[in-house]
């Protein structure tokens, strides 16, 4: 994988993360808008540390080593004592072992998969991720809703059926929308014929045919969705988002370093799970749980948070240690290395990662977990960046001060000694230099869906993620083509590229249509470079004739009408007349 997928990012001050780390801040303040009682997600107490989840059923005390960097004097022992009065953390970090450790071996290699290797076009990588059966199953689901649209409408010229051609040129559209940025425009604007607005919108499809397909698409079948609801909150879009889920993780092997955090697709509609986050942007929305490469930036796993599940198959627990267990599902035992902020991690979960998933964890902890010393929280006798750090055979604990009267908590599986890094001016340890560089990975991809996002204002929030998918499976498969053929595009060029692959086919079909005017089947030719169709508009001054519609197609309603009968009955007048009259003069002479 090439480095510069950096350019990626959208020029801007880089965020350290490390100011964001304390509890204050970081810990966005959720709300449940649906009034859901969640017990266990939003619990900032230690629950995670009781009895049941310590693997040792007769919680046996977990000994730590600790020493100290800071000015602040040690104590007479040897050791830090929790708040817990159980775990012990020692100065001094553990004897070298001869031995390499196990941990951070990586045993699968990252890249993409033997089954997306062939992928050189773009439009084949995007196909990785919507291949022809999810846009089959997509254009089923939809035709069942307009046959449902035709019963409530007489004029049902843009209520025919679809068909996956025209589903792709509608998914085309919105990728275009999204790299002029005009995915909120009003359509009028974008359909518009007074010169300001792109011709290419009106070539592909008319306005009436675009709203109407965004307002029918549809996922699964309507019909059976109230059976699954009472098992499935996420009924509407459930088949296709673990399909999606799936191949993203078939497509290509992460690198050693993922990141663990939430995204929140904005959305205001109705909801029984909508979240209300203060401190994201959108505020308001759908939270989808997201593992993702902390240097490609490739989205590998993906949970939507819906809340308590009714009882069946999709009932799951949505504590921080349960999501992250089935987050790390796709990875485990591979030696990677998982970097998360203070809502999910937790010291057992450090633990359980490392010696049941062989996965090591960097990542900030709340202060008002139980195991951590009172000493490692006192701010009034530490001097501006020091450091004091806990040690243990798999663990090692950092307290940090990078303001006056404020610390930053750290723990890691990953990182053997408390070094500071010697290129630091502020004299950050190698941990929270470590951590800064990987916990950015879902907020990169955040960014980068947001630069030229597919996303419009919708009733439906099923419709909602499926435009966080599209935005993803844009990301995802310029990975795809940019390892498989070395090509270095920007993210503007492939969007814009696969917009116009997605939409040449239907476009050109388009001209078979014998009631397109003159200049919008020129338009058309133009757009797509399609040379064998001018022979469809310039036959007229060829000398040839156009073909055209059958003058007596409707023949009954045309000699038939009142008009009709009345003219002809005129005309065979006249006619007799003239007659009679050449017949009288013309014997006269």
């Amino acid at each position: 994988m090439s480095d510069n997928v950096s350019s990626w990012l959208i020029e801007s001050e880089k965020i350290d993360y490390l100011e964001d780390s304390d509890d204050t801040d970081a810990d966005p303040d959720y709300v449940d808008c649906a009034n859901e009682h969640i017990e266990n997600e939003y619990d900032d107490s230690d629950d995670d540390f009781s009895e049941s989840n310590v693997s040792n059923s007769n919680r046996s005390i977990i000994i730590l080593r600790s020493r100290s960097r800071s000015r602040s004097p040690l104590p007479e022992t040897s050791y830090y004592l929790g708040k817990d009065n159980i775990t012990k953390w020692f100065f001094d970090p553990p004897s070298n072992k001869i031995r390499t450790r196990r941990r951070n071996i990586v045993l699968h290699l990252p890249g993409v998969k033997r089954v997306a290797r062939d992928a050189v076009s773009i439009l084949d990588c995007w196909k990785l991720y919507f291949p022809n059966s999810d846009v089959d199953n997509i254009v089923k689901c939809t035709n069942i809703y307009l046959d449902k649209l035709r019963q409530n409408y007489s004029n049902q010229s843009n209520l025919r059926e679809t068909s996956n051609i025209e589903i792709n040129a509608l998914f085309g559209l919105l990728y275009l929308a999204g790299v002029i940025r005009s995915n909120h425009l009003n359509l009028d604007d974008l359909w518009s014929d007074d010169g300001l607005a792109p011709p290419y919108f009106r070539a592909v499809m008319s306005k009436a045919r675009f709203y109407i397909l965004l307002r029918a698409l549809r996922f699964d079948d309507i019909g059976t969705r109230a059976t699954r609801k009472q098992i499935d909150k996420l009924a509407p879009i459930r088949t296709l988002f673990d399909n999606f889920v799936t191949r993203c993780q078939n497509n290509y092997t992460v690198g050693e370093n993922v990141t663990i955090d939430e995204m929140l697709e904005g959305f205001r509609g109705r909801c029984s799970f909508r979240q209300y986050i203060p401190n994201k942007p959108n505020k308001y929305g759908i939270k989808i749980q997201a593992l993702v490469d902390s240097r490609t930036f490739y989205t590998a796993n993906m949970e939507v948070y819906v809340g308590t599940q009714p009882d069946g198959p999709y009932k799951c627990d949505n504590s921080p240690m349960s999501i992250v267990k089935r987050m790390v599902a796709p990875i485990s035992k591979t030696g990677r290395n998982v970097t998360m902020d203070n809502w999910y991690s937790s010291i057992p979960l450090s633990l359980d990662l490392l010696k049941n998933h062989n996965l090591t964890m960097v990542g900030t902890i709340r202060k008002n977990k139980r195991e951590i010393p009172p000493c490692f929280l006192d701010t009034k006798k530490r001097t501006l960046n020091s450091s004091v750090f806990g040690y243990g055979e798999d663990i090692l604990l950092t307290s940090y001060v990078p303001k006056k009267n404020k610390n930053v908590l750290l723990i890691s599986t990953m990182h053997e000694q408390g070094n500071i890094d010697p290129e630091s001016v502020e004299n950050k340890p190698e941990v929270i230099m470590f951590y800064n560089q990987t916990k950015g990975g879902v907020d990169v991809v955040d960014e980068l869906k947001g630069e030229y996002s597919v996303s419009r204002i919708s009733c439906r929030w099923s419709l909602t993620i499926f435009f966080s998918l599209m935005n993803i499976a844009g990301i995802n498969s310029q990975i795809i083509y940019r390892e498989n053929t070395g090509k270095i595009l920007s993210r503007r060029a492939f969007l814009k590229n696969l917009g116009n692959e997605l939409t040449k086919p239907f476009m050109i079909n388009r001209l078979q249509q014998p009631n397109l005017s003159i200049s919008l089947r020129q338009q058309i030719i133009k757009l797509s470079g399609h040379k064998t169709a001018v022979n469809v508009d310039q036959s007229s001054s060829s000398g040839s004739r156009p073909k055209s519609p059958p003058f007596f197609s409707n023949s009954a309603t045309i000699l038939f009408s009142p008009g009709a009968l009345l003219f002809l009955s005129l005309l065979i007048i006249l006619s007799i007349s003239s007659s009679l009259g050449f017949f009288i003069f013309g014997s006269a002479e």
